[in-house]
């Protein structure tokens, strides 16, 4: 490309056939706003370029999430919003319409934004003692949960009682012969 060219959305390879408003490429990006109820999942970025990109993968998050849950929505997000690795609920709303009697619209919608990323933290990183950490504990749920599950198909006399047709044990339960 030529340092003369300006990159942009008409650079893009699939800038014919993409219907995504926040593009990549777009230098205006963080100006603009998205509106999960005019989007479908096709109207996010389609450049794998880009696949990385955390707003991107936010965007598809919130698509996915809300997908039967659009009619009626008039919420909006900014790229401030979606450029953030959050916790996904599936109640998640962004910033409505501002009401006609608001005068500083751009302060209102600062103000907004604000409380919304003060209200939908960003995931922490566990380390890797946190990790193990927890995965200890699931360990002996497990094997407990396994225990359990086994006591209770054996009988009083420590048989056990109640084996599937397709379990292997079947086969010796009833002394080597099949059915």
């Amino acid at each position: 490309m030529n340092e003369n060219e300006m990159i942009g959305p008409e650079s893009c390879k699939f800038f014919d056939s993409c219907s995504a408003n926040l593009c990549p490429l777009d230098p205006r990006l963080k100006e603009l706003l998205w509106c999960p109820e005019e989007s479908e999942l096709d109207d996010v970025c389609k450049n794998r370029e880009f696949a990385g990109l955390q707003f991107k993968r936010t965007q598809k998050r919130i698509a996915r999430t809300t997908r039967n849950k659009r009619r009626g929505r008039d919420d909006i997000f900014s790229f401030n919003m979606l450029n953030r690795n959050i916790v996904m609920r599936s109640d998640i709303e962004g910033i409505p319409e501002p009401p006609d009697t608001i005068r500083d619209i751009e302060k209102w919608y600062s103000d907004k934004e604000r409380k919304w990323i003060l209200n939908h933290p960003e995931k922490k990183q566990l380390s890797g003692e946190e990790i193990e950490r927890r995965r200890l504990p699931m360990k002996s749920i497990r094997k407990t949960s396994s225990a359990i599950h086994f006591k209770e198909m054996m009988d009083s006399k420590g048989v056990v009682s109640s084996l599937s047709p397709q379990s292997p044990l079947k086969s010796i339960d009833n002394g080597g012969n099949e059915e």
